[in-house]
């Protein structure tokens, strides 16, 4: 199976507009030299050697001559965007459009590696032009009228736009299940507020880079992207970028003069000061004035490739070529690329810090998920945000929230050109917030509905740096989750309407770094303090099948989760273990640990099953024989089992019982804490040797240390078909609980083993012929976008990639719309809102 999504040709048209050894070729050589077919096979060549190593080197030629068939006098760059434009894009009612068989590739494929806005300004120009139109004043038509709504700071995503869609998403909205607030503002907007304000836009991530907790592996990002990349460097190029934006704005709109000189290199452009460069820029283009949003840069370029078209000029094509190699490169620094597979190379993108002066402002991206339209494209938007252990850190978070929130509110579809958000305090922001739901005028599908979702972030074991990592496994994490609960319940206090915004729970981050059992107590004590809705993800990223597999049936039964609640992603429970097997290797690594955590819940799944008596026996030994080389002495699966059925206990009350600490004098958050107390009380007293048997794996020094060694597992420990059958009683426990599965298309498709949407095991779960297994349970799914700028992305996109992988299996446009529809439902029916404001 290929891994590649998209044809050789587009691949190669990709690779000549974002790779950075191309992006080194166009720094260096003067503008004046064109960087023709010839110059730029070799790069180009060696960028796409790693997707065709399978493959002999005629592929790559036959390829690279298709592009340059029929290309005549035009330059490469130019080519390469039209050819991407007509590959993947049509006209259609006036507007462009992707063709919608081509959506999955283009999202996968290519927005995977750079920015749609040349493509789509390039697909504007051909159409325009073709059909005989005044593209100049045409393409002026967006930016002018966005920029006197506002609306031009938003991201125009391509879309097939099918009629159906379009109509049922005016009609009912969608519903978003699974986003996270940071990671959602999509990149070409954190691109052109860096190069309006270089210096302040990468002051964080120099600091990062230099000293910051994450630094290695946010150089290992930058490394995979743009080996030569420095902090120094990126400045340059924001500044370089910044500056021949400037000139091609001028030239797009016929401010440049022919006599007028352009500038030697990139090089070049950034030796000039500031001020001198400013001076300059001043008595060239006068009538020039810049504005850095996302509707006039599709504007200018439109008209920049249109003339380009009418009067060719190697040093303009060059000069916008870089621009463009610029902006990628940057790019790939905020968007998960196709190669970039796993939840380790994800989690990179967040530790950038790149996004952050962009998502200070929540007001725009509620803007954005409004959409280009009078009624929202969102209905009701759940969005998760990391909470604080600092009290004021909290609130102040809070209020950036709902600030942004309210400034949404007041202006849905951004009239106003300024979005400057009013400071007021948290209690008077609140009220405001109440007083425009109380008004009977409001209209349910003008907006979006929010709610917000507190999610807790999972911190690695052992501790990286730690000289201590405390009495008990995970007693950093679990000491934070306690200061962080506690500060989240005294704001409920101290402002009980923070309730009617703040409706769930969740913890995320990398599944690998921490387990359900540490969250467990903290989900009793937010319950027991009001926030009764729960999710949490699980199944996502695994070292094992079976180790995803037993995350997800730790969840549901160690957290409760039951009516309603909800898990995030299930990857593990949905995923053909056949492809899984196929695309891993033989023998995989994984601590003594977690393979016997493993084997009990597989045990656990199988053992009741009739057609699994023979694979229940084989784990039953298995996971007697791990236990015993943890535990050094003859342990019983089931002693095993009672024991680490108590996991969910809260862990430092189990200290300060053992160690002989505990005082009920000194009890934090007493109405919430005690009762933890009292579970610990009731299960020494009740199974003595089994807590013993779970503080030993939780505690004792030498037990941790033989638990935490790394083994090797069979990837094929149980065939294809003895997979299947776990995954479908781990799917009955979930639907005989009443449990909701957030599926995440293109999230699952970086982080999984997916090579596209089309084997995406959403279409299991929405029991498409071909991909449901006999004997699947059904189960509740809703849809989710994730982390939207990360992917590229938006919910509609999610929503239009299974309508078309749908249609792509043979299904008509109705009963296609009719399988999402039903997700869509279960997002609306089982969301976390608060019904007052429904």
């Amino acid at each position: 199976m290929n891994a590649q999504a998209t044809s050789v040709s587009a691949l190669i048209a990709t690779m000549i507009l974002s790779d950075h050894r191309i992006l080194q070729l166009a720094w260096t050589t003067p503008f004046s030299v064109p960087l023709g077919w010839t110059e730029l096979r070799e790069p180009t060549y060696l960028a796409h050697q790693p997707w065709s190593a399978r493959l002999p080197d005629h592929v790559f030629d036959s390829a690279w001559a298709r592009l340059q068939h029929g290309a005549q006098s035009q330059s490469a760059p130019l080519v390469a965007i039209k050819y991407l434009a007509d590959e993947f894009t049509e006209f259609r009612h006036g507007s462009v459009r992707l063709r919608r068989e081509a959506l999955p590739p283009w999202q996968q494929g290519i927005c995977s590696r750079m920015s749609s806005v040349p493509v789509h300004a390039a697909a504007t120009a051909q159409k325009f032009t073709g059909s005989g139109l005044q593209l100049t004043r045409m393409a002026c038509v967006p930016r002018e009228q966005d920029a006197e709504r506002g609306r031009s700071r938003q991201l125009p995503l391509l879309r097939p736009e099918e009629p159906s869609l379009v109509n049922y998403i005016e009609r009912e909205g969608l519903h978003e299940t699974h986003l996270h607030l940071n990671g959602s503002t999509h990149a070409e907007i954190c691109w052109l507020r860096a190069i309006h304000s270089p210096r302040a836009e990468i002051r964080r991530f120099v600091s990062i880079w230099r000293q910051g907790s994450s630094a290695a592996r946010v150089r290992e990002l930058i490394k995979q992207s743009s080996p030569e990349l420095t902090p120094r460097r990126l400045f340059h190029h924001l500044q370089a970028a910044s500056r021949l934006r400037a000139l091609l704005v001028a030239a797009a709109n016929g401010l440049l003069g022919q006599k007028d000189p352009l500038p030697y290199s990139c090089e070049e452009l950034c030796s000039q000061g500031d001020e001198v460069w400013r001076g300059r820029m001043r008595a060239r283009t006068p009538q020039c004035n810049q504005q850095f949003d996302v509707g006039s840069e599709l504007a200018w370029m439109t008209r920049l490739i249109t003339r380009l078209g009418e009067e060719p000029s190697i040093q303009l094509t060059r000069m916008f070529h870089s621009y463009v190699l610029l902006s990628n490169d940057y790019y790939k620094l905020l968007v998960q690329g196709e190669s970039q597979f796993g939840f380790d190379q994800f989690q990179k993108f967040t530790l950038t810090e790149l996004r952050e002066p962009a998502e200070e402002d929540y007001a725009a991206r509620f803007h954005a998920m409004h959409g280009a339209s009078r009624t929202s494209t969102i209905g009701y938007l759940e969005g998760r945000f990391a909470p604080k252990s600092d009290p004021s850190k909290a609130s102040r978070l809070i209020q950036s929230i709902l600030s942004g929130y309210l400034t949404y509110l007041r202006d849905p579809q951004q009239k106003a050109i300024s979005r400057e958000v009013k400071w007021r305090p948290l209690s008077r922001l609140l009220a405001e917030l109440e007083e425009y739901f109380q008004n009977p005028s409001t209209e349910h599908r003008k907006i979006h509905r929010l709610a917000l979702v507190a999610h807790f972030i999972k911190q690695p074991w052992p501790p990286a740096g730690k000289l201590s990592s405390g009495p008990y496994r995970h007693y950093p994490l679990f000491m934070q989750l306690r200061r962080t609960t506690g500060v989240l319940m005294s704001m409920f206090s101290r402002w009980p309407r923070l309730r009617t915004w703040i409706r769930g729970i969740d913890a995320a981050a990398n599944e690998l770094h921490a387990p359900p059992d540490v969250f467990a107590p903290i989900f009793r004590a937010c319950q027991r303090g009001g926030l009764t809705h729960r999710t949490y993800h699980a199944g996502e990223d695994f070292r094992h099948l079976l180790a995803g597999i037993a995350t997800m049936r730790d969840a549901l039964t160690l957290l409760d989760l039951r009516d309603g609640d909800r898990i995030g992603h299930g990857t593990a429970m949905g995923i053909r273990p056949s492809l899984w097997i196929e695309r891993m290797p033989d023998t995989l690594s994984i601590t003594r640990g977690e393979w016997m955590l493993s084997l009990l819940a597989s045990w656990q799944l199988s053992r009741d099953l009739p057609d699994m008596h023979a694979s229940a026996h084989r784990l039953q030994y298995e996971l007697e024989v791990v236990a015993n080389q943890i535990f050094r002495s003859p342990v019983s699966a089931f002693s095993v089992e009672r024991a680490m059925a108590l996991r969910g206990l809260c862990r430092h009350h189990l200290y300060r019982h053992y160690s002989g600490t505990a005082s009920a004098n000194d009890e934090p958050l007493s109405n919430l804490w005690r009762n933890e107390s009292d579970r610990v009380i009731d299960a020494v007293a009740t199974s003595p040797d089994d807590v013993g048997l779970l503080w030993k794996w939780l505690s004792a020094p030498d037990v941790i240390q033989r638990a935490d060694e790394w083994i090797s597992a069979e990837s094929s420990f149980l065939d294809a078909a003895s997979y299947v059958r776990l995954q479908q009683a781990l799917m009955k426990m979930i639907s005989d609980r009443g449990v909701v599965v957030e599926t995440l298309p293109s999230s699952n498709v970086r982080i999984s083993q997916y090579y596209s949407v089309d084997e995406h095991h959403a279409l299991r779960w929405m029991r498409v012929p071909g991909h449901v297994e006999e004997d699947d349970p059904e189960i509740m799914v809703s849809l989710g976008s994730d982390d939207p700028g990360i992917f590229a992305g938006d919910l509609e996109t999610e929503f239009y990639l299974l309508y078309t992988t749908l249609r792509k299996h043979g299904l008509s446009d109705a009963a296609s719309l009719q399988r999402l529809a039903v997700l869509n439902e279960r997002g609306r029916v089982y969301r976390f809102h608060d019904r007052a404001l429904s």
